[in-house]
């Protein structure tokens, strides 16, 4: 009996420290298994704070242009030019009105202005070429097409509405000379004198092209003219859509 017993306790003790092994590798795959993901959860705040931390350093690095920042004269200060297609309407004579849409062929604008401090300073150069539908007369003078050369000299205020849109008025004066058509003698022009107003937006498409919309309003002032008692050109009003360039200093 004896002999026979200890097979079978033998075998009992060998199940028993297997069952036991087998136990001890499970908890030890356990406990690795959760200290890795307790120390994946630690670090991973620790990577998302350096991470929050790298990119405001970039944001707070990365600065707008110059062109865009309004405040000190030192980052507004630039030139800008360029030309403008237009619709022209014309008050000349007594009670004619000669009105022009096609952008251009009734002829161009050129400008040239100096900013600074949200203000310009602007030289605008309107040259029009425009028909009426019938003859008129003007003193001795008669035709249907009129030469029109007017230079304005501009002061403009120019506030800020948004980054890249900008809203400006002013006024000025603008120096016109206009004849008929087809006249060889330029001592045939009328040189007459107008108070002008200006309205419009802009739009900087790039930091140095800049769309530009005016819409300018001229009166003249019959004291001031050549032609005092009865002025050629009584009013103007121009609405230009300019491409201009912008270079900053």
């Amino acid at each position: 009996m004896k002999n026979n017993s200890y097979p079978s306790t033998l075998k009992n003790f060998k199940k028993t420290v297997i069952h036991k092994s087998v136990l001890f590798l499970l908890s030890l795959c356990c406990f690795v298994f959760f200290a890795g993901e307790i120390q994946a959860q630690e670090q991973l705040p620790l990577e998302q704070s350096d991470m929050e931390v790298r990119s405001l350093e970039e944001r707070t690095a990365t600065q707008e242009p110059d062109f865009f920042v309004s405040g000190t004269s030192a980052q507004w200060i630039g030139f800008y030019f360029g030309v403008g297609f237009r619709r022209v309407k014309l008050q000349v004579a007594d009670t004619v009105s000669i009105s022009d849409s096609d952008g251009t062929a009734n002829g161009i604008g050129f400008n040239l202005g100096y900013f600074w401090d949200e203000q310009v300073v602007e030289y605008e150069r309107q040259v029009s070429i425009v028909e009426h539908s019938e003859s008129f007369t003007y003193l001795e003078e008669s035709g249907e097409k009129l030469e029109v050369i007017q230079n304005n000299l501009w002061y403009v205020q120019y506030p800020k509405i948004r980054r890249d849109l900008y809203l400006h008025y002013g006024t000025g004066l603008q120096f016109t000379k206009i004849r008929f058509a087809g006249t060889a003698n330029n001592d045939s022009y009328e040189d007459e004198i107008a108070l002008g107003i200006e309205t419009g937006v802009s739009y900087f498409v790039t930091s140095n092209l800049l769309i530009y919309y005016r819409f300018s309003l001229g009166q003249q002032l019959a004291y001031l003219s050549d032609s005092a008692s009865n002025p050629f050109l009584k009013q103007s009003q121009l609405h230009t859509i300019y491409l201009n360039y912008f270079f900053p200093l």
